[in-house]
């Protein structure tokens, strides 16, 4: 299901240098597409190098530079490397969206201890270990940056088969609020992205994993999803990326620890 989204361009990140993980595809490429469409150059972190090549040719179409960089972002050593290698490329980072993470529908009584480690891994050590690097790059530079953080309404609302991943999207939103209190004698921000239904590769595995559990169709469970959206379509990726500039921007420099649902109302379904 396809919605008209128009394409906005913006000076709003002019000069400056995001870094945005788990960019490859999905939202993270969408984040990194509206991001260079406001000015900026992005670095993208990602275990998917050749995909990742992809982004950075529309991040360069869009009018920035882009650096491909493989990191793995559970692993410190790597995310170490990525944020050198990042600095080295594009210069000092101003802005940092943790996007990279995974997802997969289970029930938790069918959910093995390694699975629920991977989650919290990727989705919970993950940003919390590229957060902690970037900001200590940051404030080496002298940065007044802003971190942004991507959730889920999983976090507050889960569907069944969502406990490891609702769980660990949960820990992301206090790790944000922990950031924005401890960052801000330094002039830096730290926010939450909430999404909803999103069209996305990751979505449609959810979906498939989801048909197969309950005997419907792709189609009929994406429809039974949307039926508890006040807006009955799911979002393009880029129309998180609206929001992540926002935030990433001199308009975002008063907001902080905050968590904002971009779910086309399914949070208040």
């Amino acid at each position: 299901m396809q919605s008209d989204v128009a394409e906005h361009s913006d000076s709003r990140l002019a000069g400056r240098h995001i870094v945005v993980t788990g960019a490859a595809q999905g939202i993270g490429r969408g984040i990194a597409q509206r991001c260079a469409r406001a000015g900026a150059n992005v670095s993208i972190f990602d275990t998917r190098p050749e995909t990742a090549t992809e982004t950075a040719t529309l991040v360069e179409k869009a009018g920035g530079k882009a650096a491909v960089i493989d990191v793995d972002v559970s692993e410190e050593a790597s995310v170490a490397a990525g944020v050198e290698t990042a600095v080295s490329e594009l210069g000092a980072i101003h802005g940092l969206v943790n996007n990279a993470g995974i997802q997969r529908s289970v029930s938790l009584l069918e959910t093995s201890a390694e699975e629920w480690d991977r989650h919290f891994a990727v989705n919970a050590r993950g940003t919390f270990l590229v957060a902690k690097h970037v900001a200590e790059q940051m404030i080496a530079d002298g940065v007044e940056g802003s971190i942004v953080n991507v959730s889920s309404v999983g976090a507050e609302r889960p569907f069944r088969g969502q406990g490891a991943y609702g769980a660990s999207k949960a820990a992301v939103l206090t790790l944000t609020t922990v950031l924005a209190k401890e960052l801000s004698d330094h002039g830096i921000t730290a926010n939450a992205i909430k999404p909803g239904t999103v069209e996305t590769p990751m979505v449609e595995e959810w979906l498939e994993e989801k048909a197969d559990q309950s005997g419907q169709t792709p189609e009929e469970v994406m429809r039974d999803s949307l039926s508890t959206h006040i807006l009955d379509r799911p979002a393009q990726p880029e129309e998180i990326g609206h929001v992540a500039v926002l935030l990433l921007s001199d308009e975002g420099e008063w907001i902080t620890g905050e968590s904002i649902a971009v779910d086309g109302g399914y949070l208040k379904g």
